[in-house]
């Protein structure tokens, strides 16, 4: 019997260094059975002409070239010609491993799951990380095969409900059933489009499985954050956990991971509030905004769930004194 085929989709933006690691590493893919979506996004360097060049070399890559439109439209191009039964989204700086599709496929298809995902290994510049095929056997998958409900799936987004929160976020170390994309695209134009997608995604599934066996190189480059001071534009991060706490009260009203949502938003607006003041000089508004957010989450334990002693100790001593509290807690972190 012929195995699923599967769409992979890579995003391709002024990344000529890393490129070619990228693509090899789908080509040598044990699972052979894959459509190859390379969409250059307008690139401005010579990715456009690489990904050609490999075309020529395999009949499973197709290249969509561009306007340059960012990632969230770029992954969305490769979403609407994909024909294949299931999805992989891959960053073209990043790689994978020869067995990452075949060892998630064999998960999903043997726990029954609708998404599969694993960690990942942090690489920085063209270093390339050897990842060892794992013998498995009934006792390495008891070991690493950990299968979640559709709720377990959404709670584990959060780090105060799971360890490893940001594996579940992410959309680039996951097998997807193509079905739970029916509907859903990245919203065009925005940053944190992971967190202002991969709920709705994991909310469509009846369950997962995590293989907590890093199979995917995540390459690491220093943030905007270091080269150019705080950017307003990570805000929209704000945005996604307010569409994500509307969603889950209106929609399903699961206040439980309403709350969840909640607490990352007021976590996070302390957490942004420091690089916002020092860096963005016209920011007032926005620092009015994040304290706002910390106060509604006080506001509303009733509503959404009770925050715990701790968080509500930290969070007033932020809203009194901010100055204090990253005294006491952001510098010691």
């Amino acid at each position: 019997m012929e195995k699923s085929l599967i769409s992979v989709i890579v995003p391709i933006y002024k990344v000529e260094a890393y490129l070619e690691r990228a693509i090899c590493s789908i080509l040598n893919q044990t699972y052979e059975n894959l459509q190859i979506i390379l969409v250059d996004d307008g690139s401005p360097d010579n990715c456009g002409s690489i990904c050609d060049t490999y075309a020529g070399k395999d009949k499973r890559i197709t290249v969509i070239h561009k306007e340059n439109g960012g990632l969230s439209d770029a992954r969305n191009a490769g979403l609407d010609v994909a024909t294949g039964e299931y999805i992989v989204f891959l960053d073209s700086d990043d790689y994978i491993a020869p067995f990452f599709i075949e060892t998630l496929m064999e998960a999903l298809v043997s726990t029954n799951s609708d998404v599969a995902l694993c960690p990942y290994q942090v690489v920085e510049g063209m270093e390339v990380v050897e990842f060892i095929k794992p013998v498995e056997n009934d006792t390495w998958k008891k070991e690493h095969y950990f299968t979640y409900n559709r709720k377990e799936l959404l709670l584990n987004m959060y780090d105060m409900n799971h360890p490893d929160a940001t594996y579940f976020i992410v959309a680039w170390n996951k097998l997807y059933k193509a079905s739970l994309w029916e509907g859903i695209r990245f919203p065009k134009g925005k940053i944190h489009e992971d967190e202002a997608t991969t709920y709705k995604v994991f909310h469509k599934a009846d369950q997962g499985v995590y293989v907590t066996y890093p199979m995917y190189g995540y390459f690491s480059a220093p943030s905007s954050i270091t080269r150019e001071g705080f950017n307003k534009k990570r805000l929209q991060w704000m945005d996604a956990l307010t569409d994500r706490i509307v969603f889950f009260e209106k929609e399903t009203g699961e206040m439980d991971l309403a709350f969840c949502a909640c607490k990352a938003r007021a976590d996070g607006a302390i957490r942004y509030f420091y690089p916002l003041k020092k860096s963005v000089t016209d920011s007032l508004k926005e620092q009015k905004e994040l304290k706002g957010y910390v106060k509604k989450a006080l506001r509303e334990q009733k509503k959404y769930g009770k925050l715990s002693l701790t968080s509500r100790i930290g969070y007033r001593l932020f809203l009194v004194m901010p100055r204090l509290y990253k005294k006491m807690v952001i510098d010691r972190i």
